[in-house]
């Protein structure tokens, strides 16, 4: 079973760059290429290079949707 803390929520805010790595199948750092080069808005908990990074939900998924490519 797993536990609460481990689950997310779809009304939660934000996603933790370990989330954005499992949802979209790649690495940490290519998740914050990805990040920086939509200019998505980046939430710093903390300090130096330790500090906790989230980014908000709306603009992941915001940016996902423009990503979009239709095939015909």
């Amino acid at each position: 079973m797993t536990s609460p803390s481990k689950q997310v929520k779809e009304t939660e805010e934000y996603f933790s760059p370990k989330e954005l790595m499992k949802r979209w199948a790649c690495s940490r750092s290519s998740v914050d290429r990805y990040a920086r080069l939509a200019g998505l808005t980046r939430l710093c908990l903390g300090d130096g290079k330790n500090a906790a990074v989230r980014y908000l939900r709306e603009e992941v998924l915001a940016y996902e949707k423009e990503r979009l490519i239709s095939v015909s």
